[in-house]
């Protein structure tokens, strides 16, 4: 569906040169929701851009639908572009229209018949929330309202991709969820690939499937969002996902674990699945002559399973100590040693 294939993109500026992205790629299959994550000046919202033309890359290869947009003559390009939508991060409505008119805008571009816009305009304003709204005006709506009026007019020329730019970053967090919730329903309803470029790693738990982290115009790390928020590599990566998965010990604990003088072993542990890790804790304790004490614990829904993460004191001589490491490795679930 889409396709980087080893972009570079540079900029000149004051004489110097720029290099936005290095060496990117990527790709994105149909019906994905592909977030690409990073801090400011990442290169992120200069990947989006190439998909839809509004940049082209000073070397590399940016393909969409099979078709390689750089050899792509004037109306080619025109053609490919019409099946692309893009949602803004502040919205890009026109104040001096109403709702209908701002949804109606593509099309009336297009010159379609108006019996036809007016079908279509209503059928998404009905889709997204706003049937009551098709006369007001921008400045009467709120700022969730004002971006499905954005998302509708992205939707009215029936796009195979839509496009994301930080299409949340504008909005309160009870905004933000309902707004996530539209996007995986279009993608659900409608089979649109959606490519979202965002700094919230929250966006990318609730609707990816798949997951890009960027850093200095290169990716760092790429993957399934199971596998990246379950093992990440890259402390960058680490970064992002310790925003909406705690795995640190309170230092209140911390402080009273230092104060006890029995022999112990800190784990984190990390899986996938609501049961493995209690099946796992009460095995241990029947195999080895050992306690524990599970002292921080977070479970999050990620793609329709949940990833926990338990923090787990075990207490023993280092006899037995010795095989639980390598006992719970070997059982599959992510393990590593926290010192205090």
């Amino acid at each position: 569906m889409i396709e980087f294939q080893q972009i570079i993109k540079e900029f000149q500026h004051k004489g110097k040169t720029m290099k936005a992205l290095d060496n990117v790629s990527l790709k994105i299959e149909k019906g994905d929701i592909y977030g690409v994550i990073g801090y400011s000046g990442a290169g992120k919202s200069t990947l989006l851009r190439m998909v839809n033309a509004l940049e082209g890359p000073t070397s590399g290869k940016v393909i969409v639908n099979g078709k390689e947009l750089g050899t792509l003559k004037t109306l080619e390009l025109s053609q490919v572009k019409k099946n692309i939508s893009m949602i803004f991060q502040h919205f890009n409505l026109l104040d001096s229209k109403t709702v209908f008119d701002n949804v109606a805008i593509p099309l009336v571009l297009n010159k379609v018949d108006k019996g036809i816009i007016k079908q279509r305009v209503k059928e998404l304003l009905e889709f997204v929330g706003l049937a009551d709204k098709e006369n007001s005006y921008p400045s009467q709506l709120s700022g969730g309202q004002k971006q499905r009026v954005g998302i509708a007019r992205a939707l009215v020329t029936n796009p195979e991709i839509l496009l994301c730019d930080e299409a949340t970053s504008a909005l309160d967090p009870k905004t933000t969820v309902s707004i996530l919730e539209l996007l995986k329903r279009i993608n659900k309803e409608f089979t649109i690939t959606i490519l979202v470029v965002t700094h919230e790693m929250e966006v990318i738990r609730k609707i990816c499937n798949k997951v890009a982290v960027m850093e200095k115009g290169k990716v760092i790390e790429a993957g399934d969002v199971i596998e990246v928020f379950g093992k990440p590599k890259q402390s960058t990566t680490k970064e992002f996902i310790k925003t909406v998965i705690h795995d640190e010990i309170p230092l209140s604990v911390i402080d009273e674990l230092k104060e006890e003088l029995r022999n112990k072993r800190i784990y984190l542990l990390k899986f996938f699945g609501k049961n493995c890790t209690k099946l796992l804790l009460n095995t241990l304790t029947k195999e080895f002559d050992i306690e524990m004490n599970i002292v921080f614990a977070n479970v999050t829904e990620l793609q329709g399973t949940t990833l926990g993460v338990f923090t787990v004191v075990f207490y023993g001589e280092d006899a037995d100590m010795d095989q639980i490491y390598p006992y719970i490795k070997g059982s599959g679930i992510t393990v590593e040693e926290v010192l205090i």
